[in-house]
């Protein structure tokens, strides 16, 4: 997640894999993210511990759907479609993801990190079918409060501000724009 993360803000600044001041650094971080790809599309860094390893898939997802996006290369190519796939294949029947690469549970903020992958690889050229998005788009949607913030899980927990700034991005990532939700959130976040 943190090699992925740097990759972008290097991305961020204005250089490309093997162009601009960063250039060579984001080769490093295509580099390694790469290696830590399984065959069966998930990427995570063996050794590491985390309980919520679908955070950094997650990052990694987008880091690469967005390398690819400048960068398209037949091998980040075939280990980001693979990566889109174990997401798209452990979305819960909720909608939602969790911390595991599993079709358990979810919560908003792996959820949010998925849906961003997948927005990520779609601009991209990945094929992200539309029920995986309507579907978290649902459930996203399900996860406002009455006071216009986001809970954490399904009629979990308090608004916050985080939480909902997440929640709002969600949907703008899965194509919601306008409505009652995004003016609904807006408005939690700007009287905070």
């Amino acid at each position: 997640a943190v090699v992925s993360l740097a990759g972008l803000a290097f991305m961020a600044q204005g250089s490309a894999p093997g162009r601009g001041r960063y250039g060579k650094e984001i080769n490093r971080a295509v580099s390694y993210v790469l290696n830590q790809a399984r065959d069966s599309g998930y990427i995570f860094a063996a050794g590491s511990t985390s309980h919520g390893p679908m955070y950094g898939h997650g990052f990694a997802t987008l880091f690469l759907a967005e390398v690819y996006g400048m960068w398209p290369t037949q091998e980040v190519r075939t280990k980001l479609a693979k990566a889109v796939r174990l997401i798209v294949d452990t979305q819960n029947d909720e909608g939602g993801w969790r911390y595991q690469p599993e079709r358990k549970d979810a919560d908003i903020s792996v959820t949010i990190c998925q849906v961003m992958a997948l927005r990520a690889a779609r601009n991209a050229g990945l094929d992200v079918g539309n029920d995986t998005i309507d579907r978290c788009t649902e459930y996203g949607k399900r996860w406002q409060n009455a006071d216009g913030g986001f809970a954490s899980m399904l009629r979990v927990g308090e608004s916050a501000f985080a939480r909902t700034a997440a929640g709002v991005v969600a949907l703008y990532s899965a194509g919601i724009y306008e409505g009652d939700e995004i003016t609904r959130g807006g408005g939690f976040l700007g009287t905070r």
